[in-house]
């Protein structure tokens, strides 16, 4: 195709406003434009429906050369119409901007924008066609097609709450859960304004939203009320915005969150927090919380505990500073052992330390927490002073308790041994009696017979086999001179002789036996020291008696100090309820001391350690005796050794009161 053709076609395809005035120039323009425009231009014969001419455009979207396309029908590629069926010759149809198909050389579909226009050339009627390419366009809108069904499966399917409003109120779309939370029909939401729904608690708030909202302020998240159906009420959290066209609001969108069950939730943990606070504040035991080592919270029995005037008064304070320098290195282990989440340490005992300088026992026990959104420590204290002096008090019972009953175990055992040897000492007694009178009369005889015998010979001239004789009869005299002693002791153990009793005082009897014996302990270099109650009372007893027991006791004492040492001799009055009052009288030697297998068998008579010949064994026999007549008690306590300590009590008062007294 020449330029000639292309300007005739361009004249009648193309009707531009012309340059006035250069005919020449403006054919050019059209020849220009016609080969140069991004529309597909095809001029097909009208009544042969050939194709006569396309442009660069048609041809490229064909597919195809411009040769291979001219001369072609036209249904090969616009139109598939049978001869005589053509839309637009055969049926008078008018195409204007309508969707079609065009069909490439390839034979694949183009879908494009058609329009067919009547010009008549060289006196024959022609077609223009003129399409533009539209597959961009349909894959756009297919595409936006598929959005718009993601995007409304996505809002139908949401499980928040979505609601489109018109400004007056209207509802323009509401998703499926919308309707399923609120329970409403398309029905009654297409009657419904968006007031209608919102609680009358929240219109004020609402109403004043709704035009902020469509005065153009974004609303970025809303707490509301919504009337259900059934009357329920359900809170919503969400966000609102308004779309606007040329400056004028014309929908309003809001994607709401239902909080009712968050809000139900969050009202119980506050009610639950505010029981937890107010027993926590109310607590019997005290409970703080601390950080870093430093008070965050105290309740009012922490303050109370630790001596302070407020809780404010402890915020920040160092929590060692309230214990005791003592416990302070175990406190500090547990904090670390504290450190780690949800670990608990377990109870133990310690010291408080009040700003007084009050000292108070308690027991504690803390648990890691998390407090005002840092690692915290909640200790709980109870005050175990109390307890601990009831503990310290019961030990005390318990320990005093043990030594009574120790005390009076003993007591018991040794009230059985003296029973014991009461038993023996008057078993002893009656066959002592017995036999001494039946050894005194021959005795007599005997040593009559010996003095007789002795004068008898001293009448004699006297020679040198006399005096042999007379010796004998001496030995012998001295011999039944001392069995007749021995005789005249066991008559008197047996009978206690004579006890006369009178007031008298103690303390002057054991000055006269000291007297007595005080240039032997000088001589054997024993120390003795005196300590007495010189506020004694006098007591009824017989004095010479009990110098003689006392001479005894302290005879037995300076024997067991051969290499000298001390004696020890004190007085007491001892008073005991319901009980007369007794005075005691203790006598201790740092000597040898008694073996324990001789303890009990001191007071029995012939019992004596000393060499045959030195005693017969009857003083400490003699003593108990003596002390029993006078409702007395005598008690030995011995540790080999180290030595032995003598116990005398006498009563004060005779049960009797006798001024005197005698057996024979």
């Amino acid at each position: 195709m020449n330029m000639t053709t292309n300007v005739k076609l361009a004249e009648q395809v193309l009707p531009l406003t012309l340059i006035a005035g250069k005919p020449e120039e403006n054919l050019q323009l059209l020849a220009t434009v016609f080969a140069n425009i991004q529309v597909g231009i095809m001029i097909i014969d009208a009544e042969s429906h050939l194709i006569v001419e396309v442009n660069p455009m048609a041809a490229t979207l064909i597919g195809s050369s411009r040769q291979e396309i001219v001369g072609m029908p036209c249904h090969r590629f616009v139109c598939p119409a049978q001869a005589g069926e053509c839309p637009i010759t055969d049926c008078g149809q008018l195409v204007d901007n309508a969707e079609r198909t065009l069909f490439t050389a390839a034979g694949e579909c183009l879908p494009v924008m058609k329009t067919v226009a009547r010009i008549t050339l060289d006196g024959r009627p022609h077609l223009v066609e003129s399409f533009v390419d539209i597959s961009a366009r349909k894959r756009a809108e297919a595409a936006q097609v598929q959005s718009e069904d993601r995007y409304r499966d996505l809002l139908e399917n949401a499980n928040d709450l979505v609601q489109s409003v018109d400004p007056s109120g209207s509802f323009l779309y509401v998703n499926r859960a919308w309707k399923e939370r609120l329970g409403y029909s398309d029905e009654e939401i297409a009657r419904m304004k968006v007031f209608d729904v919102i609680s009358p608690a929240c219109h004020s708030h609402c109403a004043l939203l709704f035009q902020q909202i469509l005065g153009g302020q974004a609303i970025p998240r809303v707490e509301v009320q919504f009337l259900a159906k059934d009357g329920s009420i359900v809170v919503l959290e969400g966000s609102i915005n308004c779309s606007f066209v040329e400056g004028k609001p014309m929908v309003t969108r809001g994607i709401f969150r239902d909080i009712t069950e968050r809000k139900a939730m969050e009202l119980e943990l506050q009610q639950s927090e505010e029981r937890y606070r107010r027993l926590v504040e109310d607590a019997p035991e005290a409970i703080f919380v601390h950080s870093a080592g430093n008070f965050l919270y105290a309740n009012m029995e922490a303050v109370r505990l630790l001596g302070a005037k407020s809780s404010e008064e402890l915020i920040g304070q160092p929590v060692l500073s309230f214990f005791h320098p003592d416990c302070r290195e175990v406190i500090r282990n547990r904090m670390r052992q504290l450190e780690s989440p949800e670990e608990v340490a377990p109870r133990m005992d310690l010291k408080l330390v009040r700003p007084d300088g009050t000292v108070i026992d308690v027991e504690s026990a803390g648990s890691s927490i998390r407090s005002q959104g840092m690692p915290a420590i909640q200790v709980v204290l109870r005050d175990i002073t109390s307890r601990k002096k009831q503990e310290k008090d019961r030990e005390d019972w318990s320990r005093k308790l043990e030594s009574m009953v120790e005390e009076k175990t003993r007591h018991l055992k040794e009230a059985q041994t003296k029973l014991i040897q009461s038993e023996k000492m008057s078993s002893l007694g009656e066959v002592i009696s017995g036999a001494a009178h039946e050894l005194n009369n021959p005795l007599a005889g005997i040593l009559g017979a010996i003095q007789m015998l002795r004068r008898s010979a001293l009448a004699y001239p006297i020679v040198p086999e006399l005096l042999d004789d007379i010796d004998v009869l001496e030995s012998m005299e001295t011999a039944a001179a001392r069995c007749q002693s021995i005789v005249d002791d066991l008559i008197r153990f047996s009978t206690q002789a004579h006890c006369s009793f009178s007031r008298i005082s103690i303390n002057s009897v054991l000055r006269d036996t000291l007297e007595m014996m005080g240039e032997q302990y000088v001589q054997a270099g024993i120390r003795v020291s005196w300590q007495t109650d010189e506020a004694l009372p006098d007591l009824e007893g017989d004095f010479v008696k009990l110098l003689e027991v006392f001479v005894n006791l302290l005879h037995n004492a300076r024997n067991a100090l051969p290499d000298g040492g001390s004696i020890e001799i004190a007085t007491r009055l001892v008073k005991k309820y319901g009980e007369t009052a007794q005075v005691v009288v203790a006598i201790r030697d740092n000597g040898c001391g008694i073996p324990a297998a001789n303890l009990s068998k001191i007071f029995d008579p012939f019992f004596t350690t000393k060499p045959a010949g030195k005693g017969p064994g009857l003083g400490l026999t003699m003593c108990y005796g003596i002390i029993k007549r006078h409702h007395g008690d005598i008690d030995v306590r011995s540790t080999l050794g180290k030595g032995t300590e003598v116990t005398v009590t006498l009563p004060v008062r005779q049960p009797a009161a006798p001024t005197s007294h005698s057996e024979e």
